[in-house]
C-alpha cells in the first residue's frame, strides 16, 4: 500500500500550485487550500497504515485514499497545461498538436469542479472510516537520518560479502568436484527452488582462490528464461577476453567455432547461472570442448531434468531448505549488525516467530532481516515506490544505478533531508535498498558508489505484481488497461502503444527497453506526444529515432527524456525542446554529432544533459544562464564560444565532458573557467588526436576523482597540480617523452590507471618501492616504444588487476612482477610472440613472474619480422 507517499506527493504539488500559480487561481484559490489541508490531515492517519496490511478494511479504505490523491494529481497537472498552452497560444509550433483550446478561466472552472468532485470523495471516505471502525493508525517515525549512508558510502566497500551461513560444507563439495575427479570435461549442477542461494554458492565457488588457480580461463554468464543464444555466446567469449571486430558479424554456429577454438587447448571453468530449459543447453554445448584436461562446467538451475540432461553421469548438487539453527543465525546475522549479530532479549520470541514463517528459504530470511535492520533509516516512501519501480528491468538485467537515480528523481520518488542532492538522496536509497537485499549491486564505482545492480527475480515478481496491484506500474501484459495505470514499461512492440485509439489521462511514464532493436518514426513519436500528454518520463531504449518532431515541446510535464541504446540517427534537436520546462535530464546516444540548440541554456530545472554534439546559435549574456543553479551533468559537448560565455557559471557542475578542444582557441577560457567548478567530481578533455590540450589548475578541486585527457600534452603536472583525491586518471595521445610513473606513483588515492594509446613515447618505465600505494587496476595500451619496465619490490602493493594490449616491443613482462603478490588477474593481448613464448610452462623464463596470479587470460599475439 502506496498512498502515504502519493498523498506527500501531492501535498507538494499542492503547495507549489499555490505558490507559483497564486495569480493564476483567483476563485479557486480558496479550493486549493481546503484540498492540502484536507490531504495533510488525512496523511497522518496513513503514516503506518502498511503496519495493519491484514485488516481488509484498512487496505480498502487506503486504496480509495491513494486514487483520490492520483484524481487530484491528475486535476493539478491538467491545470498547469492548460495554463501554458493558454500562455503560449500564439506559438503554432506548441499548440497544433491540440485538438481543442482551453482559456485560463475555463481552466479554472474545470479545476474548481474537479476539485468538488473530489472533496465529495474525500468527506465520504472520512465517514466511511469512522463507521467502518478504522482507528487511528499513527504511531510515530523514528530517526530516519541518512548522514551514516554518506559517510559510509565514500569510505566503505559497497560490494558485500553475500551471506553464506550454513554453506561451507557446500563450497567444500564442490570445489573439491572441480578441481578433482574425471579428466573429462563435466557438467556440475546446483539444483534448488528459487530463493535457496544457488547464486551465491556458486558465485562463492567461482571466486575461490583454489579454483581460480587451478584453471586458465574462468566465465561467469547469467542464462535466465528468455535467453538469445547469440549474446550468451558473445558474452562468453568476452569473458574468456576473445576480442575482434569481426564477431559481431557472425551468426551462432561461427561464434560457437571461434569459442571452441580458443578452448580446446585450455583447462576453462565456465558457469551457467540461472538454466531454466534443456534447449538452452542444446544452443550453447557445442561450444565447449572436452579435450581431457579437467575443464568443467557448473549450472545453477531449478530443473534437475535440465541438469540430467547436461550431463548425466556427473555430480549434481541439490540444495536443502535451511534448518531453524542455521536459519536463525543467518536472521541475526543480518538483522542486528551493529549488535554483533546478537537478539536483543526482549525481541527474540518475536524474532523466532519472524524466522519460523520463512520456513528455511535463505532469501526470505535476508530480506526480512534487512528489512527489520534498517526500519527507523529509511523513509517508507522511498522504500515504497523506489522498489516498486524496480520492476521496469528485465529478468536479470544489468542496470546502471546513475540513469535508475535520475530516474527516481525525476519520479520524485526521493526528498532531500538536508544540504545533500536529489541524487545523493537517491544514492543512499539505493545503498539503503542494497543492505536490506532488495537489489544486488554489481559494480562498484572509482568513487566508491554504485555503478550497476540487478535485482533477484522473485523479489522482480514481486515488486511488479505489488506495482500491479496499486496501479503503480504496468507493462508487457495485457492483464491491466494501460488507461489505468501510472506507468508502463515495455520490452517488446513499443509500436502497439503508438496506435491506440484513446488517450491516457493518468499515464506517466513510458520506459521502453527494447530487446528487438525496433524502428519508430516521426508520426508514431507524434502519436505519443499527443496521446501521454502528461508524461514526466520517457525513456526509450534500444528504439530507432531518425528525427525528433517540435511537438515534443508540447509534454511540459516531461522531466527525463532518453533516447539510448546507440541505435539513433539523430542530427539535430529541435529548438522547442526549450519548451520543456521541467525537463531535468536529457540523455541521447548517437554515433553523429548533433546540432544542440543554444535555448537549453534556457532551460531552468536541467540536472543532466548527455548529448553528443555542438552547441548552435547564440548563447546567454553574462548572468543570463538559467540552468546555472541545478547542472550537474554535461558530457560530450564540443568546445565553442559557450565555453567563454557559460563554463565559469556552471558551479555545480560534478561530470564535464568537452571535446573537439583546439588549444590555440580555448586555452585560457579553460584555465579561466574549469578552478570555479569546486563541485567538480568527473572531467574528461579530448583535444584533436596530435593536437595540444591544455590541463587547467586543478589542485584546489577536492572533489575530483575522475580525470580524462586525450590529446598531447606539453608536461605531465606535478603531483601535487592534480586533485589530492585522483581515483581514477585515463592518458590518451598525451605524447609524454619523460616516464610518466615517477609523478603518477606519487598519487596517494589513485586506484585505476589507464595509459592508453600513444600517452607515453618512451622506451623504459619504472615504479619504484612504496609507489602507487592505493592502485588496484592498470592499463598498458598501445605503448608502441615500450621496451622494459621495472617494478621495485615494494611497488603497487594492492595491485589486482593488470591489462597489456598491444605494446609491440615489450619482450618480457615486468622485471619483479613477482613481488606484486597481490595480482588476482592478468590479461595479455595482441603481445609479441617472444613475450608469450617466455611464459611457457615446460620452462619458460618468466614463469616465476606469474605463478601466484589465479587468473591469466592470453589472446592474440604479433609475430615480429
Amino acid at each position: 500500500m502506496i498512498a502515504e507517499p502519493i498523498v506527500s506527493f501531492v501535498i507538494g504539488k499542492l503547495g507549489d500550485l499555490l505558490l507559483h500559480q497564486g495569480a493564476t487561481l483567483f476563485e479557486v484559490s480558496g479550493q486549493v487550500e481546503w484540498l492540502k489541508g484536507e490531504f495533510e490531515w488525512m496523511q497522518a492517519f496513513l503514516k503506518d497504515a502498511d503496519m495493519e496490511q491484514n485488516d481488509e478494511r484498512v487496505k480498502k479504505w487506503v486504496a480509495a485514499v491513494r486514487d483520490i490523491a492520483y484524481k487530484a494529481e491528475d486535476a493539478i497537472d491538467n491545470f498547469i497545461l492548460q495554463i501554458e498552452q493558454s500562455r503560449r497560444r500564439g506559438s503554432v509550433d506548441y499548440t497544433q498538436s491540440f485538438t481543442s483550446f482551453v482559456d485560463e478561466p475555463s481552466a479554472r472552472h474545470q479545476l474548481g469542479k474537479k476539485i468538488e468532485e473530489i472533496k465529495s470523495e474525500l468527506v465520504e471516505i472520512r465517514h466511511r472510516r469512522k463507521s467502518y471502525g478504522i482507528k487511528n493508525l499513527c504511531r510515530g517515525e523514528g530517526s530516519n537520518s541518512m548522514r551514516s549512508l554518506r559517510e559510509q558510502r565514500r569510505t566503505s566497500p559497497l560490494l558485500e560479502d553475500t551471506e553464506v551461513v550454513g554453506f561451507q560444507d557446500d563450497i567444500n563439495t564442490l570445489v573439491a568436484r572441480l578441481i578433482g575427479g574425471d579428466s573429462r570435461r563435466c557438467v556440475i549442477s546446483i539444483v534448488g527452488m528459487g530463493g535457496l542461494g544457488k547464486t551465491t554458492l556458486a558465485r562463492k565457488v567461482y571466486n575461490h582462490d583454489d579454483v581460480k588457480k587451478h584453471f586458465q580461463g574462468c566465465a561467469w554468464i547469467y542464462v535466465s528464461q528468455e535467453y538469445d543464444a547469440r549474446d550468451l555466446l558473445q558474452s562468453t567469449m568476452r569473458c574468456f577476453m576473445i576480442l575482434a571486430e569481426v564477431h559481431h558479424k557472425m551468426n551462432v554456429t561461427q561464434l560457437k567455432e571461434e569459442l571452441f577454438k580458443h578452448l580446446e587447448a585450455r583447462r576453462y571453468f565456465l558457469v551457467l547461472d540461472d538454466m531454466w530449459k534443456t534447449e538452452a543447453w542444446n544452443a550453447l554445448a557445442a561450444a565447449f570442448p572436452d579435450r581431457n584436461n579437467g575443464s568443467r562446467v557448473l549450472l545453477t538451475t531449478r530443473n534437475k531434468e535440465v541438469a540430467s540432461f547436461a550431463d548425466a553421469r556427473s555430480y549434481l548438487h541439490e540444495l536443502q531448505l535451511l534448518g531453524e539453527h542455521e536459519s536463525w543465525k543467518l536472521f541475526c546475522k543480518k538483522t542486528f549488525v551493529e549488535q554483533d549479530s546478537s537478539c536483543p532479549t526482549n525481541l527474540e520470541v518475536f524474532g523466532r516467530k519472524i524466522v519460523a514463517k520463512c520456513h528455511g528459504l535463505p532469501l526470505a530470511v535476508v530480506v526480512i532481516g534487512g528489512l527489520l535492520s534498517r526500519k527507523a533509516r529509511l523513509p517508507r516512501e522511498w522504500e515504497k515506490s523506489c522498489f516498486l519501480h524496480l520492476g521496469v528491468y528485465p529478468e536479470d538485467h544489468e542496470f546502471s544505478a546513475s540513469k535508475l537515480i535520475q530516474l527516481w528523481v525525476a519520479e520524485e520518488f526521493v526528498q532531500s533531508t538536508g544540504p545533500e542532492t536529489l541524487e545523493e538522496a537517491a544514492e543512499d536509497c539505493l545503498v539503503e535498498l542494497n543492505q536490506r537485499s532488495l537489489i544486488q549491486i554489481v559494480k562498484g564505482s572509482s568513487m566508491g558508489g554504485v555503478k550497476s545492480c540487478r535485482i533477484h527475480d522473485l523479489l522482480r515478481d514481486l515488486s511488479i505484481s505489488k506495482a500491479r496491484a496499486e496501479n503503480f506500474l504496468n507493462g508487457d501484459t495485457n492483464s491491466l488497461s494501460p488507461c489505468k495505470a501510472r506507468r508502463l514499461f515495455v520490452h517488446h512492440g513499443i509500436s502497439k502503444y503508438t496506435s491506440l485509439n484513446q488517450s491516457n489521462p493518468c499515464l506517466r511514464s513510458i520506459l521502453s527497453l527494447s530487446l528487438d532493436r525496433e524502428e519508430i518514426g516521426k508520426n508514431q513519436l507524434d502519436l505519443l506526444y499527443r496521446r501521454f500528454h502528461l508524461l514526466n518520463v520517457l525513456h526509450l531504449h534500444g528504439i530507432r529515432v531518425d528525427e525528433f518532431p517540435t511537438e515534443i515541446g508540447t509534454l511540459i510535464h516531461l522531466r527525463y527524456l532518453g533516447l539510448t541504446g546507440c541505435v539513433t540517427r539523430l542530427r539535430r534537436l529541435p529548438s522547442s525542446i526549450a519548451n520543456l520546462c521541467n525537463l531535468q535530464t536529457l540523455e541521447v546516444d548517437s554515433p553523429n554529432k548533433m546540432d544542440i540548440p543554444s535555448e537549453i541554456w534556457k532551460m531552468q530545472q536541467l540536472r543532466h544533459v548527455r548529448v553528443p554534439g555542438r552547441i548552435k546559435g547564440e548563447g546567454p549574456k553574462a548572468g543570463e544562464l538559467s540552468c546555472s543553479s541545478n547542472l550537474q551533468t554535461l558530457t560530450s559537448i564540443d568546445a565553442d564560444d559557450w565555453i567563454q560565455d557559460c563554463l565559469g557559471e556552471l558551479i555545480n557542475l560534478r561530470k564535464l565532458k568537452i571535446e573537439r578542444i583546439d588549444f590555440s582557441i580555448h586555452r585560457k577560457r579553460l584555465f579561466d573557467s574549469i578552478p570555479k567548478l569546486v563541485q567538480l567530481q568527473s572531467l574528461t578533455l579530448h583535444g584533436y588526436r596530435y593536437g595540444l590540450i591544455p590541463l587547467p589548475l586543478i589542485s584546489n578541486l577536492l572533489h575530483l576523482y575522475k580525470l580524462c585527457l586525450r590529446g598531447g600534452l606539453a608536461r605531465l603536472p606535478e603531483f601535487h597540480e592534480f586533485s589530492p583525491n585522483l581515483t581514477k586518471l585515463t592518458l590518451e595521445f598525451s605524447c609524454l617523452v619523460q616516464d610518466p610513473m615517477m609523478t603518477l606513483e606519487k598519487l596517494k588515492n589513485l586506484r585505476i590507471l589507464r595509459l592508453l594509446e600513444l600517452s607515453y613515447l618512451g622506451r623504459q618505465m619504472v615504479c619504484s618501492s612504496q609507489g602507487f600505494p592505493q592502485l588496484e587496476s592498470l592499463d598498458v595500451h598501445n605503448l608502441l616504444n615500450l621496451e622494459g619496465w621495472r617494478v621495485e619490490e615494494g611497488a603497487m602493493s594492492s595491485l589486482l588487476h593488470l591489462n597489456f594490449f598491444c605494446c609491440r616491443r615489450l619482450k618480457m613482462l615486468p622485471e619483479g612482477l613477482e613481488y606484486v603478490t597481490t595480482l588476482r588477474k592478468l590479461n595479455l593481448h595482441d603481445m609479441p610472440q617472444c613475450l608469450i613464448d617466455r611464459l611457457r610452462e615446460d620452462g619458460g623464463e618468466d614463469l616465476h613472474k606469474i605463478h601466484h596470479i589465479p587468473s591469466i587470460h592470453i589472446k592474440g599475439v604479433i609475430i615480429q619480422n
